[in-house]
């Protein structure tokens, strides 16, 4: 049985706001019929998919002679699978599958009328189009629901061309409209539902392209310069086109149109269809399966059913779960009390499911011991990390020298600050701790050397280096090879990349940060600055920074072009982890953070929009913050974009060691060579190992400073960014008289006295 709606009324929870209207609007909706409403707004093309049989999918337009669609289902004949229920009466399910794999889809022939051109020949003209999906699991990768799209190639062309609905990649997918340049949207405020039925409709006037959910205008986007396809016939269903996986879910209803649906008639489509579903009995498409889960841990049972109505009550052996009323229900587990448990679903007081059995672990695992011995400089920070799981909760001790308890230092990374000669040779291990069992790691080295070379931290570097970053590459150098941390161990080398066709650094290049001297580099050609992988500068359970100063040379339309990267996919070409920032292939550029999960798929796109298009050869400042729970990335001190850390990111590397995984941080292409490598000057590149505040991205930004004064009883306390600056005081705010306060540093406390003072700040 193949999946429909789970209730008459979901599609208008899914609709927020437009669920008033449909309410207002129902005794009209239900007056007219879905097929009568779509044909009075002229479609060019109306595929209703209301076939059981055969291996046509019927052109209902009115207009539009030979536009019929061709079935081409898998080797196994499973996909699609025809008349299922859906809108009016019948819809067509797809079974998914990889980009390249065995799929089934449906083939729309090429005709002009359902990919508009202007008069240009290349760019598109107005156009709407409209479907209604429903989804029936959480991707690994994008997965294509209707896709009109030209192929890669090259040229105007290097990027594709057309237009298509995605559904995003899991745990948390969401609807995609892409249109090729641009623009790629995610609507993150419609978080899908499975087995829910969405409509979905995009129209584009010629200038702004505007992406309709369930009658509501989710989002409104220039896209001036959108390339129509050409030559390329559609599919829906399939992704193939556009070199994405398959869509598994239920299709329904689609429809093209060479005129701009108005938003009072796709919301009119959409409040008729949702009184427009077949009613149907309740069959369970996958039942609950037997798990094993770590005491401490939570413990998720699911089942996916169809039918009309659904409602849920979950039994634990033979007991009724109180609350338990969804399509899956999740706890958290111990041993031995839940052990060897049972747990079953009914669904609507007639349908029981299959009976699951839940069995708990007591265990400790430690997966990955601590990494080294590692080599770190005087000053510099050093960090180990023990990855543990099982049995919760987990606690965590480290030991230096195996008897020495560190205060503190209770998580499963050891961050050590400032390094001394002094530590040489010190050994550092962790007692990890579960409910049941405990284990100790074996002791790993640290060993300590003297910086070979020492920068001179003027000007801007005193207030990156006043925020304590883990590593700092000034990129100042003359000639030499090495690019050198000013402030960490992590040294990188200016090379070309893996495949460059000419590699060209221009050093001592002007910089563009304000009221600074120091130069920069110009690297063009597949020239880049590798840095080893390590730990400290790709933080795994902590918070981190990156952030860089850009000018690019010149814009790329057909490629995308990395200026600053930690990412890795060496072990796997579907499982991307880390971050990159890079030009979007765009003629006017948008700068893009790019963030990954390890789940496959092209990782989730973050464009900065504002300053789009580029000024070429001016200067950007950006920063990626990481607390933990959001990223945050900002240009030119503007907060563009945040995004869910947990649902987004992984960090490339896992425990320090670059064999078992962690590829080299880039500044300038992916470490993997994907796409071009960046064209410009690049400066001042700098890791933290916690979140840069939005202060302090302004200082750095402007690369200037304030005094901060705040009262605390009957003193005031002055706190100042950055290092070797100096606090003067005066009692006459003209003149030359300021004198420095001997010994003052932030942050500075002062008695209140009657008598004004007066304070500012001096470099040294």
């Amino acid at each position: 049985m193949k999946p429909s709606q789970k209730a008459l009324m979901l599609p208008w929870l899914a609709g927020g706001s437009a669920a008033i209207s449909v309410l207002l609007g129902l005794a009209s909706a239900q007056a007219a019929s879905y097929l009568s409403t779509v044909l009075s707004d002229n479609p060019v093309a109306y595929y209703r998919l209301e076939e059981t049989s055969g291996g046509t999918a019927a052109n209902s337009a009115t207009t539009g002679s030979g536009f019929d669609a061709t079935i081409f289902p898998n080797s196994g004949g499973s996909s699609p699978q025809l008349g299922f229920p859906g809108i009016d009466t019948n819809s067509y399910s797809f079974a998914g599958g990889p980009f390249g794999g065995n799929i089934g889809l449906v083939s729309i022939p090429y005709q002009p009328e359902l990919s508009p051109v202007a008069g240009d020949g290349q760019s598109g003209a107005p156009f709407s189009a409209e479907c209604w999906a429903q989804p029936f699991s959480q991707p690994s990768d994008y997965s294509s629901v209707i896709e009109m799209f030209g192929p890669y190639g090259t040229g105007t062309y290097a990027n594709a061309s057309g237009w298509n609905f995605y559904q995003s990649s899991g745990p948390s997918s969401v609807w995609v409209l892409n249109m090729r340049p641009a623009p790629f949207v995610q609507v993150a405020s419609v978080p899908i539902t499975l087995l829910q039925w969405y409509h979905l409709a995009v129209t584009f006037d010629g200038v702004n392209a505007v992406f309709y959910i369930n009658g509501v205008a989710r989002t409104t986007n220039n896209a001036v310069g959108y390339l129509a396809d050409l030559a390329t016939a559609g599919d829906i269903g399939g992704g193939q086109v556009a070199g994405h996986a398959a869509f598994a879910g239920g299709v329904d209803e689609v429809a093209f149109y060479t005129n701009v649906l108005t938003a009072a008639q796709i919301l009119n489509h959409y409040q008729v269809g949702t009184n427009s579903f077949r009613v149907t009995p309740v069959a369970i498409l996958s039942q609950p399966a037997s798990t094993t889960a770590y005491s401490g841990t939570t413990a998720s049972f699911s089942v996916l059913a169809t039918g009309s109505g659904l409602h849920y009550q979950w039994k634990r052996g033979s007991t009724t779960i109180a609350g338990a009323t969804g399509s899956s229900y999740s706890f958290v587990c111990s041993y031995p009390a839940d052990n060897g448990a049972t747990f079953s679903v009914n669904i609507n007081g007639t349908t029981n499911s299959d009976s699951a059995t839940l069995t708990v672990l007591p265990d400790l695992v430690i997966s990955n011991n601590p990494y080294g011995p590692i080599t770190r400089n005087v000053g510099s920070k050093a960090a180990f990390r023990v990855v543990a799981t099982g049995a919760q909760p987990i606690t965590y001790q480290w030991y230096k020298n195996d008897v020495t308890p560190i205060p503190g230092a209770t998580g499963d990374t050891l961050w050590l600050s400032k390094v001394q000669l002094v530590d040489d040779g010190s050994t550092y291990s962790a007692h990890v701790t579960g409910p049941f069992f405990s284990s100790n790691t074996p002791p790993v080295t640290l060993q300590v050397s003297n910086r070979a070379v020492t920068v001179p931290l003027t000007g801007y570097a005193r207030f990156v280096a006043g925020d304590d970053p883990v590593a700092y590459w000034r990129l100042d150098e003359a000639t030499d090879p090495t690019a050198t941390d000013a402030i960490g161990s992590f040294d990188g080398v200016y090379g070309p990349a893996q495949i460059a066709p000419a590699p060209v650094f221009t050093y001592q290049v002007p910089d563009g940060i304000p009221h600074e001297t120091n130069a920069a580099v110009h690297i063009t050609g597949g020239a880049v600055v590798t840095i080893p992988y390590a730990l400290e500068l790709n933080p795994v359970s902590g918070p981190w920074s990156a952030e860089v100063w850009v000018s690019p040379s010149s814009t790329d339309a057909a490629n995308f072009r990395s200026v600053f990267s930690a990412l890795d996919n060496r072990f796997s070409s579907v499982r991307d982890y880390g971050w990159n920032i890079y030009q979007y292939a765009d003629a006017g550029g948008y700068w893009t953070l790019n963030l990954y999960n390890a789940t496959g798929g092209s990782g989730t796109f973050a464009s900065d929009f504002t300053h789009h298009p580029f000024v070429l050869n001016s200067w950007y400042h950006m920063v990626i913050a990481d607390d933990l729970t959001t990223i945050r990335y900002y240009v030119n001190n503007l907060l563009v974009v945040t995004l869910n850390r947990k649902a987004n990111f992984i960090p490339n590397g896992i425990n320090g060691d670059p064999a078992i995984a962690g590829a080299p941080t880039v500044i300038g292409q992916r470490y993997d060579c994907a796409f071009r490598a960046f064209d410009g000057s690049i400066d001042d590149a700098a890791i933290y190992n916690y979140a840069l505040s939005p202060a302090q991205i302004q200082t750095h930004f402007l690369n200037n400073t304030k005094i901060t004064i705040n009262k605390a009883a009957n003193n005031v306390v002055l706190t100042w960014p950055g290092i070797g600056l100096a606090l003067q005081s005066s009692a006459n705010v003209y003149g030359s008289n300021f004198v420095d306060v001997a010994g003052a540093t932030s942050p500075y406390t002062n008695a209140l006295s009657s008598s004004a003072k007066f304070f500012r700040l001096r470099l040294q």
